[in-house]
Formats: C-alpha cells, structure tokens, sequence
C-alpha cells in the first residue's frame, strides 16, 4: 500500500441486475489484458464500474485484481486502517494502465436504432450514424431551416393608397353637399345659442383658429412621417376621415341651420343646382383645403358637425396615441391647441355650440372604437358574439387590419434611407 496519497473511491452506478448486463467491447488495438481489466478489474459484481477493491503494484493477470476485490468485501467490516487500506490498493488496481472507453453509448444492436442511424418508427430527430467507420462515434442532431415568419406590422403600401381614395373620395363629395347646401341655407336670424349670446363676436378668432389647425395638421403628419411604422398609421387616419368626411357631408346635408355670424359673407345664391355649377364650386372649395382665411370658403350651411372641431380633436388624439408617454408636455401642447382652436371658432361665431360638440363626440368614438378593433385580435374575427361586425365600415377595416398583429408599437426612425444606415449602427430606444 502506498502511503501519503489519497485516491477518491469508484462505486457502481448500475443496478445489480443490470451489471451483468453491460458489455464493453475492446477498442481497435487495446491489448487483451487491458480489455479484460476493463471487464473484471473491479470484481465479479460489474467490472470497472463494480464494487471497491484492492490491488498492489501492477496489474500482471486479471485473477490479481478478481483475487483483490474478493477480499475486499471482508475488509470492509474491519477496521479504519484496514478499510483505507482497501481503498489504496483497490485504487491502485483501477487506475494504473489506466483507459477510455472509445466506444459510443449507443450499441450496433440498439432495437431503436438500424445499421443506417435512422430511427425504425419513421420519427426524425438525433441519431447516431454508424454507416461509415470514419464517424467516430459523432451524434447527428438535424438542424431544421429557420422558419421566417411574415412580419407582424407590413406595411401594405397599395392599402394605404386604397384608402386615401377613400379620403378624397369622401372630401369631394363633402364639397359637393356644401356646394348643394348653400342653395339651401335659409335667410333668417341666427339660432339661440347658450354660448354664442353669451360672447361678443370676434372677426379675427376664425383666421386664428384655422391657423391652429395649420401648425397641428402639419406637426401630426411630422409625427407620422417619423413613425417607422407610418404606413400603417396613414392607413388608419385615411379611413377614419374619410368617415368623419361623409358623415358630414350627409348632416349637414339634412339639416341645414341659418348663418351664425350674420358678418361672415357668403356667395350669392345662383337659385339652381346643375352639375357645372356644382363642379366648378367643388373645384373652388377643394382649391383652398376648405379653409376660409384663404379667401375660397365663400359658401354657408356646413354647420352640422364642426370639421374645425374634427381636425383640432382628431390631430390630438393621433399624437397622444403614436406618441411616448414620457412625451407628455407633447401631449398637452396638442391638447391645448385643440381647446383653444374650438374656442376661437365659438367667438368667431363660425359654428354653433352644438356643432362642435358632436363634432368632438363622433370623432372621438370613431378614434376609440376604430384602435379597440385593432388592438384586439378576437374582434377582427366574424362571430355572433362580435357586433362590432354589423358596423357598414366593418369590411374596410378587416380588409386594412388583418394583417396587423398587435398593438402598433411607438417606434421612430428617420423616413430617408441615409440616416437610417447610420443610426442601425445604434440600439434603437423604444418606449
């Protein structure tokens, strides 16, 4: 027995029943001693892997090493000494000479596994391929192609040229209901108005209120521009004011209330409707973007509802929508423009009180109902759960949505190609 090292000790892994079992065969030119010290060196119960035994000096026959590990198990119930003593030897007889088995862990004979490395129940998955003697005992994993799924937010560029027909479409024939509506416009007193009688009319707040219309429209489409994902959000906005649009066109079509400002001019009346006249008055109204602090807007009657209060209402709803929240003081920016540009229409006597009002209600159930749709996958199914199907726009929206899978996040990047090559170089921050 050496004396001064300590060798750690090799237990059986297997049961009892399975170490007879086992069988290791010899590595390509492994001398037939070592072959059989791999089999019996740890004792009759299960080889190298068996129980513990003792040996001294080198290993010359394997009865040496069986002769150890048959003592071994006497030794065991004597003494401390004695029992270090076993685990020295028996060390000893293990680990000098000592090798690896090179052999795979799967057998030539598994039942699950034929001469090709090809499962027998047809499932594909991890073999291991023994047809060639240069495998080296490798295990083959198949690795499938990576699936490349469609991507969740596309941006459809037809739709969102489909759907800006439908805005202009419905913007024409606004025109055209005003242009018929003018014909109408009764020539009596303006209607009682809470507000309005309350107030001193303000020439001036009317140019001043379409001049805050100008700088929300155009800082939204900035916000749009910027969005990476501004196909989409044009799409939406296209398609809920083309709705807001015909809306209008048919109320104040049906119902057609005097003139509030008695001082705001208004072309004269030509006592006909034909479709010359309409056409050239289209053509004038659609010249000036609808607006009357350019000088085109000389026609009366589109009252019923605001487009101011629909413009100011629907520009602040985009931003606070598309926008981070920590863009708060954003929000509120655009929140005040839109209060005070209804306020200047109300002083300007542009509109009646309950203009504006409807106004500010039909868009904002247009926004909410039109994101609730998106934003839940189960609405943009039929069913007849769903009632939101029976809405007349219903096919335009599933026709525009379906392909959108969530919730459109707020991510920004520049709309150029150039800076965008610059800045993928950057972690893009998202909210």
């Amino acid at each position: 027995m050496r004396e001064g090292k300590s060798r750690p000790r090799y237990v059986s892994i297997l049961p009892a029943a399975d170490q007879q079992s086992v069988k290791v065969e010899p590595a390509p030119h492994t001398p037939l001693w070592l072959y059989y010290k791999m089999v019996l060196g740890g004792g009759g119960d299960g080889g190298r892997y068996g129980s513990v035994g003792e040996s001294e000096g080198p290993v010359t026959d394997t009865q040496h090493c069986a002769a150890g590990t048959s003592r071994s198990g006497t030794s065991r119930s004597g003494t401390s000494s004695s029992a270090s003593s076993v685990v020295d030897e028996s060390d000893h007889c293990h680990m000098n000479h000592d090798v690896y088995q090179r052999q795979p862990l799967l057998a030539n004979h598994d039942p699950y596994i034929n001469t090709n490395g090809v499962i027998k129940d047809g499932v594909s998955g991890g073999f291991y391929d023994n047809s060639s003697s240069t495998s080296n005992g490798m295990v083959k994993i198949p690795i499938p192609a990576p699936h490349r799924e469609a991507p969740r937010f596309p941006k459809e560029k037809f739709k969102t040229f489909l759907a800006f027909l439908f805005l202009l479409s419905n913007w024409i024939f606004t025109t055209a209901s005003l242009a018929l509506t003018h014909e109408k416009v009764p020539d009596y007193k303006p209607l009682p108005d809470v507000t309005l009688d309350a107030i001193t009319v303000q020439e001036w707040g009317l140019n001043v209120s379409e001049i805050i219309i100008i700088i929300s429209v155009y800082l939204c489409v900035m916000v749009i521009i910027f969005h990476k994902h501004r196909w989409i959000l044009f799409r939406r906005i296209f398609l809920m004011m083309g709705l807001l649009y015909f809306y209008r066109s048919i109320t104040m079509y049906v119902t057609v209330l005097p003139v509030a400002n008695p001082n705001y001019y208004c072309s004269p009346k030509a006592n006909y409707t034909g479709p010359l006249l309409v056409a050239k008055r289209v053509i004038q109204l659609l010249s000036g973007f609808g607006l009357s602090i350019n000088g085109q807007h000389t026609f009366c009657g589109d009252y019923i509802y605001s487009g101011h209060t629909v413009c100011l209402v629907l520009a602040y709803l985009v931003v606070r929508e598309y926008t981070p929240r920590r863009w708060w003081l954003l929000h509120w920016c655009f929140a005040l423009l839109a209060v005070t540009g209804v306020v200047m229409v109300l002083i300007a006597r542009g509109h009646y009180t309950v203009d504006c009002l409807i106004g500010y209600y039909i868009t904002t159930r247009i926004f909410y109902t039109y994101h609730t749709l998106a934003n839940n996958a189960v609405l943009k199914e039929s069913g007849s759960n769903n009632f939101f199907e029976r809405l007349w726009w219903y096919p335009l929206f599933s026709r525009f949505e379906r392909n959108v899978q969530g919730v459109v996040p707020r991510h920004y990047e520049s709309p150029l190609p150039w800076p965008r090559r610059w800045s993928s170089k950057n972690p893009q921050r998202t909210s």
